[in-house]
């Protein structure tokens, strides 16, 4: 059996969106520009989930141990004389520059970046003194320091 009442509400519905007041009712103006914007930045996340404009150059992981802080810096097809890194309090600065390995005629398609890069990087501590020690392997920088330890400290109560 058809429900006539409910058949009618769905005709005003309808009648409404016709109409294209439909949208004005449920949304105000700055909803309807907040949802869109939120839309938008949905559609322009990468695979792993980044907002696209959040990516910074070269992409970096930071990992902390039981004893030490491990540093990813993915820098495939850069020669390791080409890169220095820089230490200052709880600062990484990583500098280099990505060279093509021939002087190409035409650009048919590029979508690598050439050319000379910096950044710099907050470590989830200082090194204070710490040696670092770092390791390139297959276009991956793997840096690693030792966790400054502190022995249980009591404070006192004035």
């Amino acid at each position: 059996m058809v429900d006539f009442e409910k058949l009618k509400q769905w005709m005003e519905v309808a009648q409404k969106y016709q109409a294209g007041d439909f949208w004005n009712q449920v949304f105000d103006k700055e909803s309807a520009r907040k949802f869109m914007q939120d839309m938008k930045a949905e559609q322009s996340e990468d695979q792993v989930g980044r907002p696209a404009e959040s990516m910074e150059y070269p992409p970096v992981d930071i990992f902390m141990l039981d004893s030490q802080i491990v540093i990813l810096i993915e820098i495939p097809g850069i020669d390791k004389r080409d890169i220095q890194l820089k230490v200052i309090g709880s600062k990484l600065t990583i500098k280099g520059i990505s060279r093509l390995p021939f002087k190409p005629e035409t650009a048919l398609k590029n979508e690598r970046v050439y050319g000379e890069f910096e950044r710099t990087i907050e470590l989830p501590e200082p090194t204070d003194g710490n040696p670092i020690r770092a390791r390139f392997n297959h276009g991956l920088l793997v840096i690693t320091y030792h966790k400054k330890i502190e022995p249980e400290e009591f404070v006192i109560i004035e």
